[in-house]
């Protein structure tokens, strides 16, 4: 092989590495990501969440973290009047405290109550406002937010 050629295979791989390496998963996948993981027993949902919306599917649910005694849940969903796949981000007080929770598109997803605080699908690379925390690639949490 010449040395042209050499410099031209160089730099082809070179432009993948950097195509592949740098780009952010969005939301949507990196919850698809989040749930592919093996579920353990601490992913099981309370009982006040199992009932947080039709089409929910309780047994995809992950906990995403907790944070003072409020934790986050994401779950498959299926939209039962359009058909259409999304996701629930559902929040609660353990032991028995309130919840809320909202189900739709991962994009712009948010949810707040009170005494849970507020929960925000973001991406991986968005800023953090001030007074929220990261929780995950995609979660930002607010213990103090008001509804």
């Amino acid at each position: 092989m010449t040395s042209r050629a050499w410099i031209a295979a160089a730099l082809v791989c070179a432009s993948c590495l950097g195509l592949t390496s740098c780009v952010a998963n969005d939301s949507t996948t990196e919850i698809r990501l989040f749930l592919a993981q093996k579920p353990g027993p601490e992913d099981a949902l309370p009982s006040a969440l199992k009932a947080a919306s039709d089409g929910l599917d309780a047994a995809s649910s992950r906990l995403v973290g907790t944070t003072r005694d409020v934790s986050y849940f994401v779950s498959k969903y299926m939209d039962p009047q359009r058909g259409t796949p999304g996701f629930c981000l559902m929040v609660a007080k353990l032991p028995d405290g309130p919840s809320n929770s909202f189900c739709g598109s991962a994009d712009g997803m948010w949810t707040s109550g009170s005494g849970t605080g507020g929960a925000r699908v973001i991406e991986s690379n968005d800023e953090v406002p001030e007074g929220w925390t990261r929780l995950s690639d995609f979660l930002i949490v607010n213990p103090d937010a008001k509804p």
